[in-house]
């Protein structure tokens, strides 16, 4: 069975998708789906930073681009 996750994603810009993903997903296999390299973002739960090996459980999650510079 698959799941709908709402994606918010804030990079820069703000964009919004849905997308569908097992029961059994974890938060690389949602960056992956969304070719999102997962060194370069957090993936957020109601504003708590997700462990990326953890299954996703939530319907709405943020995934926020990380900025550094040296």
């Amino acid at each position: 069975m698959s799941k709908k996750v709402h994606i918010t994603i804030q990079a820069g810009e703000i964009s919004e998708q849905t997308v569908e993903v097992a029961d059994d997903a974890s938060y690389e296999d949602l960056l992956d789906t969304l070719d999102i390299n997962q060194e370069t973002v957090l993936v957020l739960n109601e504003g708590n930073a997700v462990p990326l090996d953890g299954i996703v459980l939530s319907d709405k999650l943020t995934i926020l681009r990380v900025v550094t510079g040296g």
